[in-house]
């Protein structure tokens, strides 16, 4: 990516992804293939394949490629918003609304979550000299870890993007291999990897200044390691303008915003002039109606736990979502307990539960079991590497939508599914439980898809480099091409095959 429009500490900005975005379609003759300033509000079947409707008009496709990201709709606040409050913006909202909040008026801010946005939005309120009440839900996944921007030296996305750091993190994808047993199912491997997990939690933890000199900051520790999404500092005075800000963390929900400010389900009313919720993001399969989602294998949004079955749930799903979570507890048994805080949960905590039945992450099982190719579904798996996820996936789904890589066996991804699902729920917990999330895990997932493309995997040179070099984009630039020339090659030997043999009067000669 060009480095025009970077920051003054070499951070990518907005401003150079949309420099690379908009030269790709250039040169790619993108554009006139996009239809810009489009709204799509419902698909459903069709005779030809798929009916949307766009902007109020009808689109036919045989085939159908969703690559709407989770980024795409608001997570709406469940608190009532009342028409004399405050003004309540989503984070989405800041850059459309940053000017008003150098108003001196505008002196204390609200600010509700505890995610990646949250993180941001408290750190640029705190630049502005405001003062800042930041809620945080106590039934929720409590504030996000945060990583500082490196470890040992070294860049933590890197640190992260070895086969080493992947055989370290509980994986099925890698639990069958000799290493990935040692790991998890011997004592002595399970012990090294308890302390690899704890240097790193240890390295998060020293870079916030937790601990009994902490403060207030002590707040954002989080409840329970790995039950949130990640966030990576790229500001070298984060903690610090935190550290030096006027921020009150209050454990509780709002229950209502008027005129007044937020009045807390404590009964606490917090006065302010702004609040901000940062609350995520919300249905962004809102064009399926509930009925397509289900058999698509979508979860419905906002599914919590008495809901994970409905009466028109295929009744085999909860049998094979039984032996699925057996066999996670028996290749990987640090995930069989669970963690220690969760011996005696919350009773009030709420858990999302949400069943996602799409084989390698993008094909619904109830099309793929009868070779109806003309659907996927991109951009769901969350890992620390999407440029090169989205890359790959693509091609594969591309492949597949086009009859050149076969799937196996409709109970075959099944299980698949019912076993991704059982360990990324146990590996992730709450946000396992939400999207289908691999973070350390997504060089064996690639590996998975190349194998399937007849590309491969090992992209280093040499065993060692393979096992302990980081991988990144650079490393799969050539797989198209890879790709191309595996299919040309298959088609060739199938060419050949079929001259071999020859009818000559009735006989079979060759």
């Amino acid at each position: 990516m060009p480095k025009d429009g970077a920051t003054d500490n070499n951070l990518v900005s907005g401003e150079m992804i949309f420099k690379y975005l908009d030269k790709y379609a250039n040169d790619n003759d993108l554009k006139r293939r996009i239809r810009f300033e489009s709204w799509v509000s419902n698909i459903e079947r069709c005779a030809q394949g798929w009916k949307l409707t766009v902007n109020g008009n009808t689109v036919l496709s045989r085939k159908l490629i969703i690559a709407t990201g989770v980024t795409s709709i608001k997570n709406s606040p469940s608190f009532e918003v009342r028409s004399d409050s405050i003004p309540v913006i989503h984070s989405l909202d800041i850059a459309s609304n940053v000017t008003k909040f150098s108003n001196d008026q505008a002196h204390h801010f609200v600010v509700v979550g505890a995610a990646k946005s949250a993180y941001d939005v408290v750190y640029h309120l705190c630049t502005l000299g405001k003062k800042v009440t930041w809620i945080i839900r106590p039934e929720g996944s409590g504030p996000m870890p945060i990583m500082p921007p490196d470890v040992l030296g070294m860049n933590t996305i890197t640190l992260g993007s070895n086969r080493m750091t992947n055989y370290f993190s509980p994986s099925l994808m890698t639990t069958n291999s000799t290493l990935g047993a040692f790991f998890h199912r011997t004592m002595l491997g399970r012990g090294l990897t308890k302390l690899f997990w704890n240097f790193i939690t240890g390295q998060a933890e020293k870079a916030a200044g937790f601990g009994k000199d902490g403060g207030w900051i002590e707040g954002l520790r989080p409840d329970v390691r790995d039950a949130s999404s990640i966030g990576l500092i790229t500001m070298s005075d984060f903690w610090s303008t935190l550290k030096k800000g006027d921020i009150t963390i209050l454990r509780d929900n709002v229950d209502y915003v008027d005129a007044a400010g937020a009045t807390l389900r404590s009964d606490k009313t917090v006065a302010a002039q702004y609040m901000i919720y940062c609350t995520g993001w919300g249905d962004h399969f809102s064009f399926f109606s509930p009925e397509v989602k289900e058999e698509l294998g979508i979860p419905q949004s906002g599914a919590t736990m008495s809901q994970g079955y409905s009466a028109k749930s295929d009744s085999n799903w909860q049998a094979r979502d039984q032996l699925a979570d057996a066999v996670v507890a028996r290749k990987l048994p640090l995930l069989a307990a669970g963690p220690k805080d969760f011996k005696k949960p919350d009773p009030n905590r709420v858990w999302t539960q949400r069943r996602w039945r799409l084989y390698n992450r993008c094909v619904p099982i109830s099309t793929a079991k009868d070779d109806d190719r003309s659907l996927v579904i991109l951009g769901q798996i969350h890992t620390t590497q999407t440029p090169t996820i989205a890359a790959i996936q693509s091609l594969w789904a591309v492949a597949y939508l086009l009859g050149e890589v076969d799937t196996p066996s409709e109970e075959a991804m099944a299980q698949e599914v019912a076993e991704w699902n059982a360990w990324t729920r146990k590996r992730y917990l709450g946000v396992g439980e939400r999207y289908p999330y691999a973070l350390f895990d997504w060089i064996p997932y690639l590996d998975r898809l190349l194998r399937d493309l007849g590309v491969n995997s090992q992209r280093k040179k040499g065993m060692f480099a393979n096992f302990l070099e980081p991988h990144g984009p650079h490393d799969y630039t050539s797989v198209v091409e890879e790709y191309m020339m595996a299919q040309k090659e298959k088609k060739g030997k199938s060419s050949k095959s079929s001259m071999t043999s020859s009818v000559v009067n009735g006989q079979t000669t060759s």
